[in-house]
């Protein structure tokens, strides 16, 4: 059953675990980001790295059962989860028309649904890695889904939107953060800099009236 799979039952089979024992590797636990149970959805830290997000990376499988990794982006918060945090959504915008992600998705069977999702926050140096099952529903199908996945913060996203990707999630791991270089946008940036300019701002006033007071003084 899809609710008794773990972290560790996905990732690690027998090669993994013959490397991981000659390497002598700790094997991470609760405290590094999942725990060996079933999954019992997205935690609070997990939760502010996804809605924060501006873009993702996910994994599926082909037909030929090779594995493909594809782009996602979008206005921080096109990544939607639901309230008990065991189902991600979001709005399937244009691309360059291959649809190799969704035709692989729409395949199904026991390969086709299986995806990987990897979230990076780099200011943070956060990594979070998600397992889960998707489909695709088209936008006609369920208007009211597809209202919900291309609206943030109450306004509604002017790109056209067909589709909408849903991922029930199995599982989810966040262990690592070493040799994530930090990274900024534009708008964290220009956000740094606006206070730094206030603060010079204020700096050259009172120097100024510093000026203008201690001129009265000599005068």
């Amino acid at each position: 059953m899809t609710d008794e799979l773990t972290y560790e039952k996905i990732a690690y089979d027998r090669f993994v675990r013959a490397r991981q024992h000659s390497e002598e590797t700790q094997l991470p636990g609760v405290e590094q980001g999942h725990a060996d149970g079933p999954f019992d959805g997205l935690d609070g830290k997990a939760r502010k790295l996804i809605r924060s997000a501006q873009h993702f990376y996910i994994s599926t499988v082909t037909g030929t059962g090779w594995p493909y990794v594809q782009h996602r982006g979008g206005p921080q918060g096109f990544v939607h989860i639901s309230a008990d945090g065991k189902r991600l959504f979001w709005p399937e915008f244009h691309g360059n028309n291959q649809f190799v992600t969704t035709g692989n998705v729409d395949r199904g069977g026991e390969d086709g649904g299986r995806v990987c999702l990897f979230f990076v926050d780099y200011p943070l140096r956060r990594r979070l890695k998600v397992f889960g099952h998707a489909r695709i529903v088209e936008a006609t199908d369920d208007p009211g889904l597809a209202e919900a996945a291309t609206t943030i913060g109450g306004v509604r996203l002017r790109q056209p939107t067909e589709r909408i990707m849903v991922v029930d999630l199995v599982a989810t791991d966040a262990n690592c953060s070493k040799h994530i270089q930090p990274r900024w946008t534009k708008a964290q940036v220009d956000e740094t800099l606006g206070l730094y300019r206030k603060d010079i701002a204020e700096l050259k006033e009172r120097i100024q009236a510093l000026e203008s007071q201690l001129g009265d003084q000599e005068g």
